[in-house]
């Protein structure tokens, strides 16, 4: 994303106030952001100063952005993005309500868990809301270059590096709750046993697996045909960083979700919500 020349002058302005008239440089980085309301540096300088207008004074979490988040940059640049920060930052919000919901249905309250694994984390669109609600009680895990740096330092989570090849995927301990948002809705079909074989060994005997697939009425509606296998796959996705061979955007029958479950951990999901999460998406729920 880049600074037009305006807000490019008005954030060098408000850099060369901070250290003696931080009230000014706020003003002039509040300037920016209207001129550019998805301007990360602009929005970070506003949380660092603790400014009036920082969202992190209403929100109670960090709302600081890495500018290398490929999530706020789908906001950015959607046609209906009217602000994108804080709809990215209220996007995490709704994710954590969304699955307080599920956990709520199956008597299994969020913030009774004791420890919680968020696999393929990003840059923490969600973290920062679960860190909140679980102090101390949140791991987090991602193959992203600078993530997991970023979500330890930022919001003091625990991390594990992650990798491309799930057979070598090691966990430090096991979770009460391992929850995957949008991964499995863009791996390609092949990927799917072996991933889930890999997450099972990171649920804590009678915890849960959580993770999210895209539904399949709706891929229907839009015109989608399956294959024989019930698969679907798009080589793209909105994460430009990843390779889209490896990460695209994966549609399925929920046939094929219960056989994959089943295939890897010798039964079929526990639970099934249709349109859980995001723009529809299901939540399949694995008891061990």
């Amino acid at each position: 994303m880049k600074t037009n020349a305006h807000t490019a002058a008005l954030i060098e302005s408000a850099d060369a106030l901070v250290a003696n008239a931080p009230m000014e440089a706020a003003r002039l980085y509040a300037a920016a952001m209207l001129d550019d309301p998805a301007s990360i540096t602009a929005h970070n300088a506003l949380e660092t100063l603790k400014a009036p207008q920082a969202y992190g004074r209403w929100m109670h979490v960090n709302c600081l952005i890495d500018p290398r988040d490929d999530i706020f940059k789908f906001f950015a640049n959607h046609e209906i993005a009217k602000n994108p920060i804080r709809e990215y930052l209220s996007d995490g919000w709704r994710t954590l309500s969304e699955l307080m919901v599920i956990l709520e249905t199956l008597d299994k309250p969020l913030l009774k868990m004791h420890s919680v694994l968020e696999f393929a984390a990003g840059f923490g669109r969600f973290t920062r809301h679960l860190v909140r609600a679980l102090p101390g009680r949140v791991t987090c895990a991602d193959v992203l270059p600078g993530s997991i740096e970023f979500l330890q330092a930022q919001f003091g989570a625990k991390t594990i590096l992650s990798t491309h090849k799930p057979g070598s995927m090691i966990f430090p301990e096991q979770y009460e709750l391992v929850f995957v948002l949008s991964m499995f809705t863009h791996l390609p079909p092949s990927m799917w046993r072996p991933w889930l074989l890999a997450l099972a060994t990171a649920v804590k005997p009678g915890g849960l697996l959580v993770f999210s697939v895209c539904n399949e009425t709706s891929a229907r509606e839009m015109g989608l045909a399956f294959a024989a296998d019930g698969t679907h796959f798009i080589s793209s996705s909105e994460s430009p960083s990843l390779d889209a061979d490896v990460y695209g955007t994966t549609y399925t029958t929920r046939q094929f979700v219960e056989e994959q479950v089943e295939g890897a951990v010798g039964r079929r999901s526990s639970h099934y919500f249709p349109y859980a999460f995001w723009v529809g998406q299901d939540a399949v729920v694995v008891q061990f």
